[in-house]
């Protein structure tokens, strides 16, 4: 429910609903993505399946796969989930009856159900008319495994709002079949039953009662709850029926849902005689708060809620919500749901300017009203929250004292009122209880404030005081009430003078007569505040070590590997273009790489690698391979020691670390090309218009084995032969073959460009990744 205890400061309140937001906006997409993540590895694990099954290539697995989709109009990841499940040796759930019993005109006219209680109603009379079921409630699954009511139909309207929302760890009959996975069923023989929907513990537990998990697919949408009379008795064939028609509705319940959850039953209807339109503001934020706390009065009650930056404008706040008593109170068919048309004779006389001092003030009042044949003289009106008050009428013989301090107690405040001239104060029990003096209460009042205020907050009550008494002007104050051993409370006051017969005081006239004024308990939602505070001051510093952590990785990056080969060596005989294009900044900086480095002897280095990961780390690790590269040429060329010097450099990194790399020494007096590989995508040699892979030797992945020891492969170099380096990130693409992506790339090499620099950025328009991962590509042509 909400109430009164923001902030009066408009810029903290902005600064908490901004964390607020931020919290459920990072915690949406999170989501979001771990759903995603869980998709793509089910499809990917079906495939490895299908591959090592039928000794496939993943690309025709995936073709596969697919085309059993097609054929079974199932969505691929339901497809996956059963070949995996198949292969893992759990049964696949075999399909049920739901297809031929939805062609029933019975079952099949649930789909014009137009709310959840429509399809509640249709499941009793009609799909399930055979068996003459009592009550039906319908249940959606929610994403933390609570269940929301969203139909019902024969079950108790009271009794269903109190179990709107039933979490996972209560017992019911639904949440038991939610986690068999099955129907279950209970009776007067069952033992421990649990208590029916919209009834408390220990009432009616021996009806013949069942939940039955609905589906669509293998998605469990939720479940159904049924219930007979305890005498009632269904045979086997009977009760197979039942939950044969109950599968079958997952269909109807998505059309008529829609794919979002709707707030509760009675959406669509209103509720308890308020019409749908001016119920359809509580359904946005939840109406069972309100409905439960109205139902629990015997006297008309309803809500009215509206912009608190104008409550001048009270005639326009909208009726949110009504119990059944109110309703012969209200217009049948107002043209909308505001105060003014729903109940127009609130608008009579002065009651909207005493409203709207209720709603400015926060101070209870009882108001005399004039209904004639309605039968209500009184009503007591009383702000529950920013914009919002209830509003309890009071017939003639009705003592409205009761009311009131029930209301105090649910909204948790509490009212007083000063008799200036006399000087004592009047507190409610309620306003005792939050100033912890419940034994000073009076119905005369007291002369003395019943609480003690800490030191540093005496100054904010003088003002209170004076603003009230000297001003005479409405009046709000938050200070500290210390108690005896024990913490301070926080409370926030405020009030209005009024004159002996009611009316607003004003500057010019003469000195109130009393002064009427609220308190509320604001300590756990200024430690709230504080809290929210703390956590946004936390991700603030987070996410600057974060970015400044990416700037560092992008920065050691840009000065190891530049977008162009600036270090081009001043070579006779060989041409060199090399690119670099950094991952997406989602994925975050990367570990590719590549050198050219210049030897003795004419001989020319080439290498390139990929680091695993992205991130400063990645960056880090990349760095040291590529100095370490450059020191350890110094004194060896042969690319196979090398790559295992590599090895032992990254083994003996402080973190763990993989990383595929391939070295090449090109020696121009013998025209011979040597070269190592440990994991790295094969180089591509280009020769009369054919490329091929060079890919002799392969030794494992930098990191993989501590032991690995790496050797060489060689290969004469024509004139005119052009060598292409590159990185994964080039044909990396999700759900498809490296044996597809790489014939993509040998057709794009086949006739390199005179001009290499241009060819390396044909190569980059042309890649067809869809990772977002780094790229680097080095283009060399031997003369």
């Amino acid at each position: 429910m909400n109430q009164d205890f923001a902030s009066h400061d408009p810029a903290a309140r902005d600064l908490l609903r901004a964390a607020a937001s931020a919290f459920a906006e990072e915690r949406r997409q999170l989501l979001a993505e771990q759903r995603g993540h869980r998709r793509d590895a089910l499809v990917d694990q079906a495939i490895g399946v299908i591959m090592a099954r039928s000794a496939c290539a993943s690309a025709q697995a995936l073709a596969q796969l697919a085309a059993v989709a097609q054929r079974s109009r199932r969505p691929l990841a339901e497809v996956a989930a059963d070949v995996v499940a198949e292969a893992s040796g759990r049964a696949v759930e075999q399909p049920d009856r739901s297809d031929t019993l939805r062609q029933r005109p019975e079952i099949a006219g649930l789909d014009r159900a137009a709310d959840g209680d429509g399809l509640a109603r249709g499941l009793a009379a009609a799909a399930l008319g055979f068996s003459h079921p009592t009550g039906v409630a319908i249940g959606l699954l929610d994403d933390d495994g609570a269940v929301t009511i969203v139909g019902a139909h024969g079950f108790s309207a009271r009794g269903i709002r109190r179990w709107r929302r039933v979490p996972p760890a209560v017992d019911s009959l639904i949440n038991r079949a939610l986690r068999a996975g099955r129907p279950v069923w209970t009776d007067a023989m069952a033992q421990d039953p649990p208590p029916p929907l919209g009834e408390p513990a220990g009432a009616d537990r021996f009806q013949t009662r069942v939940a039955v998990p609905v589906r669509l697919g293998r998605a469990v949408l939720g479940a159904v709850e049924l219930a007979w009379p305890a005498e009632a008795r269904l045979d086997a064939r009977a009760q197979r029926e039942v939950e044969a028609v109950v599968r079958s509705v997952g269909p109807s319940l998505l059309r008529t849902l829609g794919p979002e959850v709707p707030a509760g039953p009675g959406s669509a209807g209103g509720v308890n005689g308020v019409n749908a339109s001016s119920a359809s503001s509580v359904d946005a934020e939840g109406d069972s708060a309100w409905q439960d706390l109205l139902d629990l009065l015997d006297q008309p009650a309803f809500t009215l809620r509206g912009d608190p930056t104008e409550p001048v404008a009270v005639g326009t706040f909208q009726v949110i919500a009504g119990n059944r008593q109110a309703a012969e109170l209200m217009t049948p068919l107002p043209t909308d749901g505001s105060m003014a048309a729903t109940v127009p004779w609130l608008t009579a006389a002065d009651l909207p300017d005493r409203l709207a001092a209720v709603v400015r003030t926060g101070a209870a009042a009882r108001l005399a009203v004039q209904t004639g044949a309605l039968g209500v003289d009184s009503l007591t009106a009383i702000r529950v929250g920013l914009g919002t008050v209830v509003v309890v009428c009071h017939r003639v013989d009705v003592e409205a004292s009761a009311a009131d301090g029930l209301l105090e107690r649910l909204a948790r405040f509490g009212t007083w009122r000063w008799d200036v001239d006399g000087d004592r104060v009047a507190w409610s029990a309620e306003a005792l209880r939050i100033v912890d003096a419940p034994g000073l209460g009076d119905s005369a009042g007291i002369d003395r404030p019943p609480y003690t205020v800490h030191p540093d907050d005496l100054d904010a009550e003088r003002r209170f005081v004076k603003t009230l008494t000297v001003e005479r002007r409405p009046a709000e104050a938050e200070f500290r009430i210390l108690h005896y051993g024990g913490e301070p409370t926080r409370v926030r006051v405020a009030a209005e003078p009024v004159q002996g017969d009611g009316a607003a005081a004003s500057p010019t006239a003469p000195a109130p007569g009393s002064v009427v004024g609220v308190v509320q308990d604001v300590t756990e939602w200024r430690r709230a505040e504080t809290g929210l505070e703390v956590a946004r001051v936390q991700l603030a510093a987070q996410r600057s070590r974060a970015d400044a952590e990416r700037q560092l990785a992008s920065a050691l990056q840009q000065a190891v590997v530049p977008s162009a080969a600036r270090n081009q060596p001043l070579r006779s005989g060989v041409q060199i273009a090399a690119r670099y294009r950094p991952a997406s900044a989602s994925a975050g900086v990367g570990g590719d790489w590549y050198s050219v480095f210049p030897l003795r002897d004419d001989k020319l280095l080439l290498a390139i690698g990929d680091v695993a990961g992205h991130g400063l780390p990645a960056a880090s690790a990349m760095a040291d391979l590529h100095h370490g590269l450059r020191g350890m040429a110094l004194a060896e060329t042969r690319p196979g020691r090398l790559l295992t010097l590599l090895n032992e450099l990254v083994e003996a990194m402080p973190q763990f670390t993989i990383a595929s790399a391939c070295v090449l020494l090109w020696d121009p007096a013998t025209r011979l090309l040597t070269w190592g590989n440990a994991g790295h995508p094969a180089p591509l040699r280009t020769r009369g218009g054919v490329s091929v892979p060079l890919d002799d030797r392969f030794g494992p992945m930098l990191g993989a084995d501590p032991r690995a020891v790496y050797e060489d492969s060689e290969a004469v170099v024509a004139s005119g032969d052009v060598l292409l380096l590159y990185t994964d990130g080039l044909v990396e693409r999700r759900r498809v073959g490296d044996d597809e992506t790489t014939a993509h790339l040998l057709e794009q090499t086949r006739n390199p460009d005179a001009d290499l620099d241009r060819y390396a950025d044909r190569l980059l328009e042309g890649a067809r990744s869809d990772t977002d991962d780094d790229v680097c590509v080095l283009a060399v042509r031997f003369e």
